[in-house]
């Protein structure tokens, strides 16, 4: 077990961007169990941008780093976890620092970008006997949280498949892509790991997961690139059998929208279905022909993941998904590549439609 931290946790943030400027919301809200001790970023632009964040809502100005390096050097004793913000391919090397260092994680999905890397941070990890926590949001989500207690319970009884699905048009909404620049380190397979499904496909493979509660015993999965100018797919369905006989279905894309009348997560089991989106959840049990229909109070889930990480620092609670799940996910991930390899994007570029 990881050591408790007394008290208020003292966090640096590698990292920051506007995924940070999300996770800062969270130590913002929970100010009473945070504080924000240094930022590191190459851009000084981000750095400002955090700081301003931060001391407009009247918490004190962090101290500016340009190198995550140098700064875990001169911050150490001052900083009980780091909060990793960073494109995908530095996730690894910042992980296995921060680790070296003595400090507890939090790193934004994915954990890394190859398994052999999953394997090292597990190592690192357990060797310094630090606390990690994959930042998988959406598992805060409400309707997933009470999807999830719903099966535990039994409720529904044999879960026959489950279907998790994240699509919308990434960049501008035209027809036409943006040029490749504006993808910045996403459009590069050595700097993003792969595509869409590595990236924004990360959450509903998590979801379905987590949901399954069950390992993953055959992968199957078809990609495509229809409209961004990237290496990697923006569209992809991957095929999932579970060990205990369920079967499962990622459907993710920044290619379209998210097909008309279907949900984030959809569940269809012995004894009914359940199915929603965000904070809406629908309930139809077989042999009814109209669902119930529950509404929860909205969630920011960047900010409930932010006071999960703090009970189990305070507490000295396993996070809800930590390593192995980080693992589970990019494995999931690899396999779908694999069994996907030699795809070809649906029309060269430029797309003339």
């Amino acid at each position: 077990m990881a050591r408790k931290i007394d008290g208020v946790v003292r966090v640096a943030i590698i990292g920051s961007g506007s995924i940070a400027g999300a996770h800062i919301q969270g130590f913002i809200k929970y100010s009473d169990r945070f504080r924000v001790i240094g930022l590191c970023d190459t851009l000084p632009e981000a750095i400002r941008l955090r700081t301003d964040q931060l001391t407009k809502s009247g918490l004190a100005a962090p101290r500016a780093f340009d190198d995550w390096r140098r700064m875990l050097k001169e911050l150490q004793g001052q900083v009980d976890a780091v909060d990793i913000c960073l494109p995908h391919h530095l996730h690894c090397p910042a992980i296995l620092d921060a680790a070296a260092a003595g400090l507890h994680i939090l790193c934004e999905k994915p954990m890394c970008i190859e398994l052999k890397q999953a394997d090292q941070i597990a190592d690192a990890v357990r060797k310094a006997g630090v606390t990690y926590m994959s930042a998988h949001n959406q598992l805060f989500m409400p309707v997933v949280q009470e999807t999830k207690r719903i099966i535990d319970s039994g409720e529904l009884g044999a879960i026959y498949t489950l279907r998790s699905q994240d699509c919308f048009k990434a960049g501008h909404p035209g027809p036409t892509p943006q040029p490749r620049a504006n993808w910045s380190w996403r459009a590069d397979l050595d700097t993003q790991g792969g595509g869409e499904l590595i990236d924004t496909g990360y959450h509903p493979s998590y979801r379905l997961l987590y949901l399954a509660g069950s390992p993953v015993s055959e992968v199957r999965a078809s990609m495509s690139r229809f409209r961004c100018n990237i290496d990697g797919d923006d569209t992809s369905i991957v095929a999932v059998r579970f060990a205990n006989g369920t079967l499962g279905e990622v459907h993710t894309s920044w290619a379209y929208d998210m097909p008309y009348g279907t949900h984030h997560i959809h569940v269809i089991a012995q004894k009914g279905q359940i199915f929603g989106s965000d904070d809406t959840l629908f309930y139809l049990p077989t042999g009814f022909t109209e669902p119930a229909k529950r509404v929860f109070a909205p969630v920011d889930t960047y900010i409930a993941q932010l006071e999960h990480f703090a009970e189990c620092l305070q507490q000295g609670k396993r996070p809800i998904h930590s390593i192995e799940e980080g693992r589970a996910v990019l494995e999931l991930i690899s396999k779908a590549a694999t069994s996907a390899e030699g795809w070809q994007p649906t029309a060269p570029w430029p797309l003339s439609r």
